[in-house]
């Protein structure tokens, strides 16, 4: 590594890195909030050990990054109830569902999640993913120096920066933890670049190819080597991993960090379906808005439209974008026939023998066609007569669903309609170089 490297690299800890008088806030919140754990600990007679996780246990987080705090309880416990307690202990609370449920309560400048589990005696004794935690927590505090929590922490606002951090089912990136174990891999952030650039899709770097079939990227879990620690990454989000990893130069280090935004807009044909739902759990959402998605889809193809992007997201309810080619479709549609050698064009004939109002059937090569009119051709109007027959969910309101086209795009949040593109690529491709 150079020089210009290693002071870009000072620069960009000082930015990347929370601000001192935040992360005193932060531990003292800490501290407040586990003198409140134990009172309800001892007010309710529950048996739980509190421990701090996720990157500020670490010491690898990031500006801006937020606090987990688990209750881990030694023995089968109700989670809804405890949730129950939790709100009551903190009425500003928000309730959040994933594969468990927790509670988010929100701060200034951050959020702190309190996240009720089963304290695991091992990492191979575990019913959730949250009991995997403690694990991780400890293999990075026992294996990383500063040096390396650095690299992590640089590597954590690149993958920010150009739109793969984070695993959830609406983004489907690079988690923390993943980005700690491609540090603990490779060393260095500059490595682990000059490694990527050479990848391929899929990518295995840990062996289990058999294993762990069919996943992007295959970054084996430290502290559970049957476990791919990648295994949600997108081959969208690895594919762009791989590119900016080839483009990356030091002297442009601020556009892949910290890109700049600009406004877009969604096309004129573009139609948006709002399911509300019940229950706005992105996890359990964001799977089914995938399927609805592609029923649509699928559906509007059959008719004819041609649907050149689709996206969905969860915000105040799940939406779907589609762009078709076109808004709408002509009035005729090339409906072919058999073969003329065919026992199949009498039958044709019976029904079409007397042409439509486009003119009389005609030959297509050997084929027997006619012009018919479509019985379909707009393409918001051929969503909403399709959307009552698809299944959704239970934590969607079906009875409140809304299919948004014309005018009336511009309310759709303003998100949703200048970020409608995912994953999507930042000003770092003007950098040629590579």
């Amino acid at each position: 590594m150079n020089k210009e490297a290693a002071y870009d690299k000072g620069k960009i800890l000082a930015e990347v890195m929370e601000d001192p008088a935040i992360r005193k806030r932060k531990e003292e919140t800490v501290g407040e909030i586990e003198a409140a754990l134990k009172q309800l600990r001892k007010k309710e007679n529950l048996n739980f050990d509190i421990f701090v996780g996720g990157s500020f246990a670490k010491g690898t987080d990031i500006r801006g990054s937020d606090i987990d705090v688990f209750m881990l309880f030694p023995d089968e416990f109700d989670a809804l109830n405890v949730l129950k307690m939790l709100r009551k202990e903190f009425p500003e609370g928000r309730e959040e569902y994933s594969d468990h449920p927790y509670l988010t309560l929100p701060r200034e400048s951050f959020s702190v999640d309190i996240v009720p589990g089963y304290k695991a005696q091992d990492e191979k004794d575990r019913r959730t993913a949250v009991d995997r935690t403690p694990f991780h927590v400890r293999f990075v505090q026992e294996n990383f120096d500063k040096r390396m929590k650095d690299e992590v922490r640089i590597l954590k606002q690149f993958l920010k920066g150009i739109g793969v951090y984070g695993a959830e089912s609406s983004v489907q990136g690079f988690s923390g933890y993943v980005a700690e174990l491609l540090i603990y891999k490779y060393g260095t952030f500059d490595d682990l670049l000059s490694s990527a650039r050479g990848w391929r899709i899929p990518s295995i770097l840990d062996g289990g190819s058999k294993e762990f079939k069919g996943a992007n990227l295959v970054v084996v879990d430290a502290v559970d080597r049957e476990r791919n620690a990648a295994a949600n990454v997108s081959m969208e989000n690895l594919a762009t991993f791989i590119l900016a990893s080839s483009m990356f130069s030091w002297e442009r280090w601020r556009d892949f960090f910290y890109p700049a935004k600009h406004d877009f807009e969604l096309p004129r044909e573009a139609v948006v379906v709002h399911i509300p739902c019940r229950k706005c759990n992105e996890e359990v959402l964001i799977p089914n808005l995938r399927r609805i998605s592609a029923v649509l889809k699928g559906e509007l193809e059959a008719i004819g439209f041609r649907i050149v992007y689709s996206s969905v997201f969860v915000g105040r309810g799940g939406y779907i974008v589609i762009i078709p080619e076109a808004k709408m479709l002509g009035e005729a549609e090339l409906h072919t026939g058999p073969p003329v050698t065919s026992q199949n064009v009498k039958s044709f004939l019976d029904k079409w023998g007397g042409g439509t109002r486009f003119g009389m059937p005609f030959m297509m090569g050997d084929r027997i066609c006619v012009l018919r009119e479509r019985e379909k051709v707009d393409a918001a109007k051929a969503i909403a007569e399709v959307l009552p027959k698809i299944k959704l969910a239970k934590d969607f309101d079906a009875n409140r669903v809304v299919v948004i086209s014309g005018k009336d795009i511009e309310s759709v949040p303003e998100k949703i309609r200048k970020g409608f593109l995912f994953p999507s690529l930042g000003d770092w491709l003007s950098v040629r170089e590579y």
